[in-house]
């Protein structure tokens, strides 16, 4: 059985994260996945970035939502994604239907 080891990273670099004055709903499309359907849950940025699993189920996201939000909180804290590149990014994504042929 090989165990699995993770390399930690010193000193933690996001700790001290400089969160834009972004509004909830801006940040959630640009992270997308569906993310913009629960924005109306936080008031502001930081709040989402504050928010524990605990909290999060109690507002009633759902457990896919909330595993990638907190994914995406853990990129830029290690600085593997940033703001100004969210900020960059034109392509908003939008959930598309499927289209069911009869």
């Amino acid at each position: 059985m090989r165990k699995r080891t993770i390399t930690p990273i010193f000193p933690s670099p996001g700790y001290n994260l400089l969160i834009p004055d972004w509004p909830v709903e801006q940040f959630m499309l640009r992270i997308g996945k569906g993310c913009s359907d629960y924005s109306d849950k936080f008031e502001k940025l930081n709040e989402l970035f504050e928010a524990d699993r605990h909290s999060m189920k109690e507002k009633g996201i759902p457990p896919k939502v909330r595993k990638y939000i907190f994914s995406i909180k853990e990129q830029l804290r290690r600085g593997v994604l940033t703001f100004e590149y969210l900020e960059r990014r034109t392509s908003l994504t939008i959930p598309k239907k499927k289209v069911t042929k009869k």
